[in-house]
């Protein structure tokens, strides 16, 4: 039932929502069938996902340019490459030792400078569903509910 503490905690809290999230109360009229609906749509914002992607021009949007000056014509093509990727680049707190976030980290020494604080401004204001932000890989099901002993 460990697996199970965040969304026991989150159902049976006083605070409907949980602090920090956005969506319907969980009301005690309301059937299993419609509290589980109300925490499937739950969202947080706010927070730095664990997993969340950004496009090339979102990353680039972010980069200070004096901060990007000072890198090394190496740092800074290897940087432009990156932000011209056409696909999504995978970003989040969980992802630090893959190529996104490693190089941000490698080249942005400074952990308080403007681009990673732009950085981590985009990182929460993403939305992202509850059962993501409170750990779980996938979305909240009735068969969940009911492993947790909530039905």
């Amino acid at each position: 039932m460990a697996q199970y503490t965040n969304l026991i905690a989150a159902w049976n809290g006083a605070t409907q929502p949980p602090t920090g999230v956005t969506g319907s109360p969980l009301l005690g009229g309301d059937t299993t069938a419609q509290k589980l609906a109300k925490v499937q749509a739950w969202t947080v914002t706010g927070a730095v996902p664990t997993t969340f992607y950004v496009t090339g021009p979102q990353l680039a949007n972010c980069i200070n340019y004096a901060e990007f000056k000072a890198l090394t014509a190496t740092q800074q093509a290897n940087l432009l490459a990156l932000c011209n990727n056409p696909g999504p680049l995978l970003g989040g707190s969980a992802n630090t030792a893959f190529l996104v976030d490693g190089m941000i980290l490698d080249y942005f020494t400074n952990k308080s400078g403007p681009t990673i604080l732009a950085l981590t401004a985009l990182a929460q204001a993403t939305v992202q569903p509850w059962w993501q932000y409170a750990g779980y890989t996938s979305q909240i099901g009735l068969q969940d509910v009911q492993a947790a002993g909530l039905s």
